[in-house]
């Protein structure tokens, strides 16, 4: 039992692909595809059997991932071409405005997000975003739900993990001083665990301008005011009123005050400006490598 090509992942039956509108590279399992029934518009939604569940598991939870988000689109009688992942599937679909749109990232799991269609190519799902007087001293349930408006906000734990969980996504950080200097900083590898890990962070292959403060809270858990998950004796988000994946307790914190109360707090990239100057603006924004 193996599997013959996993571009773009579709519904499948025994030994053929499915000719279905919003499929462009369908996978071919070679045995246990069944098919169920006619779809929305005499499209075919078709279901795995446990044997080929299993072979999509060899290849990688991603694939997977992606499998299932598209076969259960199917058979909820949705037309894949309304349920882009990402703003890498709306960019690809011709979409070049920046703005919000509404993303599928996986079964039954839809929500409105910013996109960037300009920076470095477009496509980019931003996942928080500070320009100006904004309170992110919030507790986990906020943290987890997300927050904010189209100019300040936390996209939310939970949606991030939706994205990112299975892997496959990078991060990059765009920061501005106040006195309009920028920078930004990329890391080829990014993902978010779910909540029963604590959002723990994943990062790691730096490369950009702005000096590598994220690296630090590499593997770390995220911690916030009524969560503390940091390795400090005491709790690092109630310490600088922000919420972050604090390790003893950060090079980087992009959600501390807006223009800081003291040195120790506020929107910090310790790497380029140190501690002691909070930042105007920060953006952070992914994309499928």
């Amino acid at each position: 039992m193996h599997l013959i090509g996993f571009l773009t992942i579709c519904c499948c039956f025994f030994n053929h692909n499915v000719d279905c509108a919003f499929c462009q590279q369908p996978v071919t399992v070679t045995k246990g595809c069944i098919e169920k029934h006619n779809c929305n518009a005499g499209f075919k939604a078709l279901v795995l059997s446990e044997d080929a569940a299993a072979a999509m598991m060899e290849v990688s939870s991603f694939l997977n991932a992606e499998y299932k988000r598209r076969c259960l689109a199917c058979a909820s009688h949705q037309n894949l071409s309304t349920t882009p992942r990402d703003c890498q599937d709306w960019y690809t679909s011709g979409f070049r405005d920046t703005g919000v749109y509404t993303i599928y990232p996986s079964p039954r799991f839809t929500f409105q997000v910013r996109c960037d269609m300009v920076t470095d190519g477009g496509g980019w799902t931003i996942i928080q975003r500070r320009v100006s007087a904004s309170d992110f001293y919030k507790s986990w349930a906020e943290y987890k739900a997300g927050f904010g408006d189209e100019q300040n906000f936390w996209l939310g734990n939970e949606k991030i993990f939706a994205l990112t969980g299975t892997g496959g996504y990078r991060l990059r950080v765009d920061l501005t001083a106040v006195g309009g200097a920028a920078t930004f900083a990329t890391y080829q590898q990014f993902a978010v665990a779910g909540e029963n890990d604590s959002y723990r962070l994943s990062v790691a292959n730096y490369s950009g301008t702005a000096g590598d403060s994220l690296s630090y809270s590499n593997n770390m858990a995220f911690t916030v005011k009524d969560r503390d998950n940091d390795m400090y004796n005491d709790n690092c988000a109630t310490w600088l009123q922000s919420a972050w994946w604090f390790n003893i307790c950060r090079q980087a914190d992009l959600n501390g005050p807006y223009g800081g109360d003291r040195y120790i707090r506020g929107l910090i990239w310790y790497y380029w400006l140190g501690e002691r100057e909070s930042l105007a603006s920060s953006e952070m924004k992914i994309r499928r490598r």
